[in-house]
């Protein structure tokens, strides 16, 4: 992805940051199912914050397997893998990261993103105490971002870390398979 090399040492800082609770990370390493993610991600702070998240979540599952494409990748990928032509669809006017989750045979599941629920009422008081920063990422300037940027890091590891692994959690428990029927 073309952000990556700009974007290294925060994508490696954020990854190294993060803490999931032992129960959480018990969940992830036991899930029985195979599943395939594959996050959109941009250059956004969301993105940097939230995607070593997710790859830290895949990382502790042997079930899980996690590709990272761009939104334009991510359309042509969605297209070959469904077969079907409006399948890019799903990316249009989707925050991002945006994670698509996939079965064993690449069937699609569900979406998750682009950051838990529990970040809502910090980014609202953050954007009214700037009001110059819009809320599209693409519009703000790169003080304001990096400053986001390094707002959300502290966010998270004051807390929303765990608030997003619950997130990833329930997501996957969504999808879990049905236990058989005990006789």
């Amino acid at each position: 992805m073309a952000f990556v090399p700009q974007h290294r040492a925060v994508l490696a800082a954020r990854l190294a940051e993060i803490r999931i609770a032992p129960d959480e990370q018990l969940f992830f390493v036991t899930y029985p199912d195979t599943i395939h993610w594959l996050a959109v991600a941009d250059d956004s702070p969301a993105t940097l914050v939230v995607l070593p998240l997710v790859a830290h979540v895949a990382a502790l599952s042997p079930r899980l397997d996690l590709r990272v494409l761009g939104e334009d990748e991510a359309a042509a990928a969605l297209v070959c893998l469904t077969g079907d032509p409006d399948a890019a669809a799903l990316l249009e006017d989707a925050d991002l990261p945006l994670l698509l989750a996939f079965d064993e045979e690449w069937q699609y599941q569900a979406s998750w993103g682009p950051h838990p629920a529990a970040i809502d009422p910090y980014l609202e008081q953050w954007f009214a105490a700037h009001p110059a920063a819009e809320s599209e990422p693409e519009e703000m300037d790169e003080s304001l971002l990096a400053q986001l940027t390094q707002e959300m890091r502290l966010w998270y590891n004051s807390g929303l870390n765990q608030a997003c692994a619950a997130e990833l959690r329930a997501f996957l428990a969504g999808m879990q398979s049905a236990e058989p029927d005990a006789a």
